[in-house]
């Protein structure tokens, strides 16, 4: 019964991304598009990172760790800056 649940709950893996979903006017490369399928794959949970091999798993992790992130005046995580400047430290 669990793992029926498991099974129902999971969802399917998103196709890989393409140009059409790109809303920048640049292209991007082909390989990033996969990337950024597979990172947005193992962020909501439709695959589980340990299937990819460990070289490509750090790459997955530090893809989103240094990717940017939408932020609003309400975000507790705001960046720190100067007093003088208003330089990000």
């Amino acid at each position: 019964m669990g793992q029926l649940l498991r099974f129902l709950a999971t969802p399917e893996p998103l196709s890989e991304f393409t140009q059409e979903s790109n809303p920048f006017a640049l292209e991007i490369p082909p390989d990033v598009l996969r990337l950024q399928t597979d990172v947005y794959n193992v962020y909501e949970g439709r695959v589980d990172i340990k299937t990819f091999d460990e070289a490509y798993q750090n790459k997955i992790k530090n893809y989103y760790r240094f990717t940017a992130h939408r932020q609003n005046s309400k975000s507790k995580n705001i960046a720190k800056r100067t007093n003088d400047t208003l330089d990000l430290i």
